[in-house]
């Protein structure tokens, strides 16, 4: 089963989505500042919500600006594009 209902169907696998978070690391630095960041991303068969070892709440997709993985942890807010 993929991370929501709709991603079994085959059609839907490749949903594109905007999602905004606080990650800990901007640019391979710590954001002390707690700034927010906004993405483009897609689900596919390796996207996933997972609990981390520190108990952490984690959604992994892949990320259409840097063309590679990403992982936002505790809270995000997804929108849902098209």
């Amino acid at each position: 089963m993929g991370i929501f209902p709709y991603t079994k169907r085959k059609k839907n696998m490749k949903a594109k989505f905007n999602i905004i978070y606080v990650p800990d690391t901007i640019n391979g630095k710590k954001n002390i500042e707690k700034k927010s960041v906004c993405r483009s991303g897609m689900l596919d068969e390796k996207s996933r919500v997972f609990t981390t070892t520190n108990g952490e709440i984690a959604f992994c997709y892949f990320d259409l600006d840097k063309n590679n993985y990403r992982t936002a942890k505790n809270k995000w807010t997804i929108n849902l594009q098209g």
